[in-house]
C-alpha cells in the first residue's frame, strides 16, 4: 500500500489524499504506480490532476514545452494530410467532370508539386496516365519531381 502523511500542527498524521497532488487518493496513488500499462482510469486522473494543477500555478500544456512541441508538429501533420486530400478530390472532380476516370490519385500527386502545376495537368490530361505523365514533367521539360 501506500500511506500519505501530512503535517498538521507540528506534527505528521497519516491522510487519505495528497496536498501535492489534490484530489489523489493514496489507494489511487499506489494503483497507479504499481499498473503494467497505465489504465483509462489513471489517465483520467492524471489529466484531471494536471488541469488542477495547472488552474492553481496558472499553467497549461502551452508552458511545456514538450507538449506544446507536439501539439505543433501534430497540427502540422494533421493541415497537411488535410491539404493533400482536399487537393486529391478537387482533381478527381475537375476529371470526373471532364469524364475521365479516376483511380487513387493521392498517391500520384507529390505534395510539392505547385497548385497550379497540379490544376494544369488536370485540365490538359485526356486520361488518369496522361495526367500522372504531365505531374513528372514541367513545361520547360524537366522532371517536376526535382524541382
Amino acid at each position: 500500500g501506500l500511506t500519505i502523511y501530512r503535517l498538521v500542527a507540528g506534527s505528521y498524521r497519516e491522510s487519505p489524499a495528497s496536498v501535492a497532488f489534490p484530489g489523489w487518493r493514496a489507494s489511487a496513488i499506489h494503483k497507479a504506480m504499481n499498473e503494467a500499462e497505465p489504465s483509462g482510469w489513471t489517465h483520467a486522473d492524471l489529466e484531471r490532476l494536471g488541469r488542477e494543477l495547472g488552474a492553481r500555478d496558472g499553467t497549461g500544456p502551452d508552458d511545456d514545452p514538450l507538449l506544446r512541441s507536439l501539439r505543433d508538429q501534430s497540427r502540422a501533420e494533421g493541415q497537411a494530410e488535410g491539404r493533400d486530400q482536399g487537393r486529391a478530390e478537387a482533381v478527381r472532380a475537375v476529371l470526373e467532370s471532364r469524364g475521365i476516370a479516376c483511380t487513387d490519385l493521392l498517391a500520384g500527386i507529390p505534395a510539392a508539386l505547385p497548385g497550379h502545376v497540379v490544376v494544369a495537368a488536370a485540365l490538359a490530361c485526356d486520361s488518369e496516365q496522361d495526367f500522372h505523365a504531365r505531374l513528372r514533367r514541367t513545361p520547360s521539360g524537366r522532371s517536376a519531381m526535382s524541382e
